[in-house]
């Protein structure tokens, strides 16, 4: 099975920055799936939609990669 590049979306995320307080956010894999770590709320909230976003795409990546290999 085709894995989520978590490396990808980490890179992606972490190279944002805040606004307000022009910090970068930190993210980390969890065991539950991922924290995102932020100055403030108002921007942690972004990321974590912004991450959302990113890994829907990963997954759709990730499955249509599978299907692909399974139907050769």
């Amino acid at each position: 099975m085709e894995s989520i590049d978590y490396a990808s979306v980490k890179r992606k995320i972490e190279s944002e920055q805040c606004n307000i307080h022009k910090e970068h956010p930190k993210f980390e894999k969890t065991i539950d799936g991922f924290s995102i770590s932020a100055c403030c709320d108002k921007f942690r909230t972004k990321m974590k939609k912004k991450t959302e976003t990113i890994m829907a795409e990963e997954i759709k990546t990730a499955i249509e990669s599978m299907l692909k290999n399974t139907f050769r």
